[in-house]
């Protein structure tokens, strides 16, 4: 046989060898993986409440937001009669940080006047410079 065929043949079985005796040589971990239930879960969450964060949204209060509507409102191009102003009501529901903008986007129940239906309606909130909150209608 050809001098570089036996060294190929040989490189390769050290090669196997020294694969194969590295691999028995190493300790291998025992994976032991265990489950939690449901409850062991929620029992160490409302135990220490810092396991599982909750993200804080800073929303304004229902006052803030329906001051924050009416201002928006008034200054609307669309309002032609200022002096006639309806009398507004709105309470907020959820809120969540907006994504396509400053401040949140809070899903609001809207009424024009005391008789009136209400209408839910996303809208945006944002803190101006002056620290007084802004809504934005879409």
């Amino acid at each position: 046989m050809n001098n570089a065929v036996l060294l190929a043949i040989t490189a390769g079985v050290g090669l196997a060898v020294g694969a194969g005796g590295t691999w028995l040589a190493i300790p291998h971990p025992a994976v032991e993986a265990t489950t939690i239930t449901k409850a062991d879960l929620t029992a160490a969450i409302t135990a220490d409440p810092s396991l599982c964060p909750l993200p804080v949204v800073e929303k304004p209060s229902e006052g803030e937001a329906l001051a924050a509507f009416q201002n928006a409102q008034s200054s609307s191009p669309l309002v032609w009669d200022r002096n006639d102003m309806p009398k507004i009501s709105l309470a907020l529901g959820q809120c969540d940080k907006n994504n396509n903008g400053p401040g949140v986007s809070c899903m609001t129940s809207i009424k024009m006047s005391p008789q009136a239906q209400p209408l839910d309606r996303v809208v945006g909130f944002a803190k101006g410079a002056s620290g007084e909150w802004i809504a934005t209608i879409n």
